[in-house]
This record gives C-alpha cells, sequence and structure tokens, in this order.
C-alpha cells in the first residue's frame, strides 16, 4: 500500500476513473463533482488559482485505488488543510488512515492547526458527508456517500461538525399566515431577480452580499468578484433569471435568495451531470418537481425584520412558476439557530443530516 500524488495526465485519469466505476450503478448516487474535478485538474476554475492544491491516491499492491482526495490550502482559511472530494472502497481504514497523515504532514508546512474533512475548497461549492437518508437519491449539488465514510472519520477521533436539511412535501398557501408582514416589507423594500442582460451587476451584488451575510459563518472566507461569475455562468445555462431574488432597502443590497429546480431528476442514478442533462432541460423540456433552496443571506443591519420569510415567499411563487411542486433546503448548520428556526416554522420536517469532521494537527 502506497500513497502517490497525482501527477500528469495518467493519474488524473486513474483519479477519475475510480469515482467513476465506484458509481456506475449505485443507484442512489448522482456526481454532482466529476466535472468540477476534471475543470481543476485542467486548471480552468478562477477559485482554486490562489490555493495550493494537490489531488492524492492511496493504492494497493496492484495499484488499485483504495481511496483518494483532493487536499487544498488557501492563506484565507489559514487554519485549516482541507481534505475534499474524499471517495473510498470499504474496510479499506490504514488507507484512510495513511490520506489523513499525510493531510496533517501537509498542514503542518502550511502552519495549520486542523485538518477539515468535508468542505469542497470554498462553502459556495459543498460542505459535509451525508450522515442520514443513505436509501434516497442525493438532491443537485448535496452530498451522497455511504454510510462507512462517517465511520472512518468517527474512528480517526475526528470532531463532528453536524448539518441538517428540510424538505416541504408541497408548496402550499402556509405562508398566507405572514402576509401582512410580507405586503409590510413590499413598502420598505424593493426585489430584483437577475438580469443576465446586467451580468456583471448582478454577479457583483450576489459576491458583495455573500461577503456581507456570510462572514462569521463557519469555514466561510472572503470571495472575489470572479469567483462567482464564473459559478453563476454555469447555474445559469440551467436555471432561470427568477432563481436568484435580491432585497434593496433605499437601494443598498439587504439580502437575497438563490433556489434551483433539483436537476439530478434529469439525471440516471449512478451518472456523472453534465452536458446531456443540459439538452434534456433546455430541448426536452422535462420536467423537475422538486426545487432546491440553496441560499439565503441578509445583511446584519436587516436582521430581525423577517426578510428571509418574503424571500422565501417569492421564491415559492417563481419555483411553482416553473412546476415544482416539493422544496428541498441546502445543509444549515446546526448551530446557525436563525436559520433553523426559520426552516422549522415553514417546512413539513427536517430531511437529512449531514455531518463535517476536524482533526486537531499534534
Amino acid at each position: 500500500m502506497r500513497l502517490k500524488v497525482v501527477d500528469g495526465k495518467r493519474d488524473e485519469a486513474l483519479f477519475l476513473s475510480f469515482r467513476r466505476k465506484k458509481y456506475k450503478n449505485d443507484a442512489d448516487y448522482i456526481d454532482n463533482n466529476y466535472f468540477m474535478l476534471k475543470e481543476i485538474f485542467a486548471g480552468k476554475l478562477h477559485f482554486v488559482k490562489g490555493m495550493k492544491i494537490a489531488a492524492v491516491m492511496v493504492l494497493n499492491d496492484e495499484d488499485d485505488v483504495l481511496c483518494e482526495a483532493v487536499t487544498a490550502y488557501t492563506k484565507q482559511l489559514p487554519e485549516y488543510i482541507q481534505i475534499c472530494f474524499f471517495e473510498s472502497i470499504a474496510g479499506c481504514r490504514e488507507a484512510v488512515e495513511l490520506l489523513v497523515s499525510y493531510a496533517e504532514e501537509l498542514g503542518r508546512s502550511y502552519g495549520c492547526r486542523k485538518v477539515v474533512i468535508g468542505l469542497a475548497g470554498h462553502v459556495n461549492y459543498g460542505l459535509g458527508f451525508l450522515s442520514s437518508g443513505y436509501d434516497s437519491v442525493n438532491s443537485f449539488s448535496s452530498p451522497g456517500n455511504p454510510e462507512y465514510y462517517n465511520t472512518y472519520f468517527r474512528g480517526l477521533g475526528c470532531s463532528e461538525i453536524r448539518l441538517n436539511s428540510y424538505y416541504t412535501d408541497k408548496v402550499d398557501q402556509r405562508l398566507e399566515r405572514y402576509r401582512a408582514l410580507i405586503n409590510k416589507l413590499h413598502k420598505s423594500y424593493t426585489f430584483e431577480t437577475f438580469d443576465r442582460k446586467r451580468f456583471d451587476y448582478y454577479s457583483q451584488v450576489y459576491t458583495d452580499l455573500n461577503n456581507i451575510c456570510f462572514a462569521q459563518h463557519r469555514y466561510y472566507y472572503h470571495r472575489e468578484n470572479e469567483d462567482d461569475k464564473e459559478m453563476l455562468r454555469e447555474l445559469f445555462l440551467f436555471m432561470g433569471e427568477d432563481s436568484l431574488i435580491f432585497a434593496f432597502r433605499d437601494g443598498k443590497p439587504a439580502g437575497f435568495i438563490l433556489w434551483y429546480p433539483d436537476y439530478n431528476e434529469l439525471a440516471k442514478p449512478g451518472e456523472a451531470f453534465g452536458a446531456k442533462h443540459y439538452f434534456l432541460n433546455k430541448l426536452a423540456g422535462k420536467s423537475i418537481r422538486t426545487a432546491k433552496i440553496m441560499e439565503w443571506g441578509v445583511a446584519e443591519e436587516y436582521r430581525g425584520t423577517g426578510l428571509p420569510i418574503a424571500l422565501t415567499d417569492l421564491a415559492c411563487k417563481a419555483l411553482t412558476g416553473h412546476g415544482c411542486i416539493s422544496v428541498e433546503s441546502s445543509w444549515i448548520l446546526e448551530e446557525n439557530e436563525d436559520s433553523n428556526s426559520i426552516c422549522r416554522a415553514v417546512c413539513d420536517r427536517k430531511y437529512k443530516d449531514y455531518a463535517v469532521y476536524e482533526k486537531e494537527i499534534r
């Protein structure tokens, strides 16, 4: 058994083929990260340009992959060395320990204090491992993994950061009980949907609001507008302009909500999401029944006003207009009581649980 740092096209192909083979016949998983990894290897993504990136694999004596991941370090999150995009076969704890030990050693060289396992470079690209609901297909951009991944990291003495999501079976009139509040907010705020003709302007508003709203969020670090431009360009290949809604107060950005249909409904289980699903969506017009509320943010000075309720109301009107009838939230940190309380008030139930793992570097 040996650890190998990915170096060159042949290693990259082996790294990518491992996850393709692993999930090929998995009825409960659709791979939303395959093409992002290809772009990382090709050096195309702006957000990784300031990062120290190393893809690593642990191989057996026959050079078969046992486990693999991408390690990432950024000076903007100096406390952590990240283990991203982890994949593994079952029953190879020693290989996983070797991979984590490599990350610890790398972290020491950068002056890191902890390894964080399950952060995908930045929270905007993903956070956590699935830790419940293993028998249902992951939604677009949500983690999906076997239960034994969690067993590996818990067995290494990692601390666990918990997250959860929420689900609503059918969008109905439940927000009407907040109609007086919503109407009042519409008198104080103006609401605008994204306009692709003003892409640069609205993408900058999105970036600025992210940096304002999430400055104290665990693992968040400052985004450059170019990072969000490349992310939004890809998302707007699929989603409509009414998937990103902004609130303004006296012309000043105050908050936003981002939602989109669960595009994984376009894919077959075991597939890597990609270009053909674009054509299914745009040309075949295949309907999607579930929407994903990916994130909302409100600037601190406007919190406590109920603004997320008004934004959610607008998002629900938009998503029903696209034929979606159910709604899933993205992950929410268990420690984020504000967001959890809103979801408890307007959603049917908690849905799936997720976990991020941290290990002290000694």
